[in-house]
């Protein structure tokens, strides 16, 4: 990171410090009354207490900044997840084929967002000489735990707009019939 110029201000202070240190430098040679040492021990004490919440100020903006970007892209994830979930459920497969113009876009929209992350598997078929199709098989437990993890944080609008993506994905994928507790008493006694 450069260091920024100084601007005509910047220099016109750094001109008046270094006249006020030499002149209260000679008066307290002069009268030994250590004005300059006071002052100045006073102006340092001022910007380090302002430094000091420029710090906080910064930390605080690097927290927001990382807070944002993890939202950001789980709202990715959360697109791409139910993009994929409703091509699903209308296909066997996720099958792309990267000469379709829309397959490719979604292709490597997929990798970069779950593959990259871990959270899909990729597969490679070759169909003809040259030409391959993939199939990618999302990890549906670890995009809900991504999800549930990102909700957890988000604002309560963009919380609940997480959970429908969620609660979608668990039933569709994950979400597993029980058998009541009343089938499951009568087929002991029937062993």
């Amino acid at each position: 990171m450069n260091p920024s110029p100084l601007t005509f201000w910047d220099r016109a202070q750094l001109v008046l410090l270094r006249i006020l240190s030499i002149g209260l430098g000679l008066m307290d040679r002069l009268f030994h009354v250590d004005w300059g040492e006071r002052v100045l021990g006073r102006m340092s004490r001022k910007w380090e207490s302002q430094l000091e919440e420029l710090d906080e100020t910064l930390a605080q903006l690097e927290l927001e900044r990382e807070r944002i970007q993890t939202q950001s892209e789980a709202l990715a994830i959360h697109a791409a997840a139910v993009y994929l979930a409703g091509r699903n459920l209308a296909q066997d497969k996720l099958r792309f084929d990267p000469e379709i113009s829309h397959d490719d876009e979604i292709l490597d929209a997929t990798i970069d967002l779950l593959v990259k992350q871990r959270l899909a598997s990729i597969e490679t078929e070759a169909i003809d000489d040259g030409q391959f199709v993939y199939t990618i098989e999302p990890d549906w437990t670890a995009i809900l735990e991504r999800l549930r993890a990102a909700a957890d944080q988000a604002d309560p609008e963009v919380a609940e707009w997480f959970q429908e993506g969620i609660r979608f994905i668990d039933e569709a994928f994950l979400h597993q019939p029980e058998q009541p507790a009343e089938q499951d008493s009568e087929n002991s006694h029937q062993e």
